[in-house]
């Protein structure tokens, strides 16, 4: 056993060599950053953070001060629609929800600073950069109205709606947790906006042919395919797309309801330009579509619920629910495998036999003090006992017979 001493010594320093190297490449390798850092990074107020506040701010001024305070000497607003009422303006109540609007988007441009919400994918790449062009869309929309240009408010009406419905298709794909804060937080705002924006760009659409004072059965025509077309809004929210938009349903509900109270004031203008047969008729039929959308709301919900109730559906349900069971039971299996190899170098089968049974020896003691330096108690235990019974035998061992023998 003489002969097997250096060898040890030498084997030891070649261990110690190797830590040295490997302490020093250790100190060298690029330092990586901590999760701390990176979280801190991730949750660090951005441009879009503070030009969303700035945007709000803003739209908030200038279309209240314009549209409503008349800052400018210009017509209000509501001045501005008894103007060029169409036989498809609601009752000046309905526009009551525009406080509902700034409401939810001053608490969402204040709650989107906080470190909770400033970094979420609801915020960074839903909203993104299209809230800058809604609120100037908006501004500039006051404006074109104000000054009466109906040509340039509609051209301005439908960016405004193109951009919330970027800000609708952004936020639809992006990472959702499903929540409720993310809901009324960060979603919700956008969906009244554009519920609304799309019944006001189809009522804009009539107070263009209003001001360019085309004759009654121009302006009827113009009426009827717009409550078709946000009928058609309504079915598309809640059938085609598969997570249903309710609050545009909701909000068309809203503005058709208005349209049949409205009809039911009769103001002189309308009175003048219609029949008594045209206008009841028009009314009627916006109170249907006010009563058929909560309907297809029910029936939307119906879809949603019954897969848990039809028996075929579940059973094909369980079925896929046990597959995927198997499957992550072979995944976790398959991962539990590749961490006890990484975790515990015993597993991998030692080298071949040498040349000799000293350096077989040499080899497991390596191997052993690996065990030891990185503190792994067990590994060092069985390797102690695979040295002692190796001296014991005092014979070279082929690769085959070693596996045999300790690893069967």
């Amino acid at each position: 056993m003489s002969t097997i001493e250096p060898l040890m010594h030498d084997a030891e320093d070649q261990a110690a060599d190797i830590e040295v190297i490997e302490e020093q490449a250790v100190e060298t390798a690029p330092s990586t950053p901590s999760t701390t850092v990176d979280e801190t990074t991730k949750t660090r107020l951005n441009f879009k953070n503070g030009f969303n506040l700035i945007a709000y701010i803003l739209n908030i001024t200038l279309v209240y001060g314009v549209g409503n305070a008349g800052w400018l000497g210009t017509p209000d607003n509501g001045e501005l629609s008894r103007k060029y009422q169409t036989i498809v303006t609601p009752a000046s109540t309905a526009f009551s929800i525009w406080a509902v609007i700034f409401l939810a988007q001053g608490a969402w441009a204040v709650l989107q600073l906080l470190p909770r919400f400033r970094a979420h994918p609801m915020v960074q790449d839903g909203a993104s950069y299209w809230y800058m062009s809604v609120a100037a869309m908006q501004i500039g929309w006051t404006f074109a109205f104000a000054y009466e240009v109906i040509p340039l408010s509609l051209a301005f009406m439908l960016l405004i709606l193109l951009s919330l419905y970027g800000i609708l298709y952004s936020q639809y794909n992006a990472k959702s947790d499903g929540s409720l804060s993310e809901f009324w937080i960060l979603r919700f705002p956008f969906a009244v906006h554009a519920g609304w924006i799309t019944a006001a760009s189809a009522l804009n659409v009539n107070v263009q042919v209003v001001a360019m004072e085309q004759p009654a059965y121009v302006q009827l025509a113009v009426a009827i395919v717009s409550l078709a077309a946000l009928h058609a809004v309504s079915v598309w929210v809640l059938f085609v797309i598969s997570r249903p938009n309710w609050t545009i349903a909701c909000v068309l509900t809203w503005a058709f309801g208005w349209i049949y109270h409205e009809l039911n004031i009769n103001s002189d203008r309308i009175v003048d330009t219609f029949s008594a047969d045209t206008i009841v008729g028009v009314k009627y039929a916006a109170l249907a579509v006010a009563i058929i959308i909560p309907s297809q709301i029910v029936v939307r919900l119906a879809l949603l619920i019954r897969p848990y109730y039809n028996p075929y559906i579940q059973t094909t349900r369980d079925n896929f629910e046990v597959l995927s069971s198997m499957h992550r039971s072979i995944l976790d299996a398959t991962n539990t495998l590749v961490r006890a190899i990484e975790e515990h170098p015993f597993v991998t089968p030692p080298p071949p036999a040498e040349k000799d049974f000293g350096e077989q020896i040499v080899a497991l003691y390596k191997r052993l003090k690996t065990a030891r330096d990185t503190g792994m108690e067990a590994s060092a235990l069985r390797y102690e006992r695979l040295i002692a019974d190796l001296e014991a035998r005092d014979e070279v061992l082929t690769r085959a017979q070693f596996l045999n023998t300790y690893f069967a």
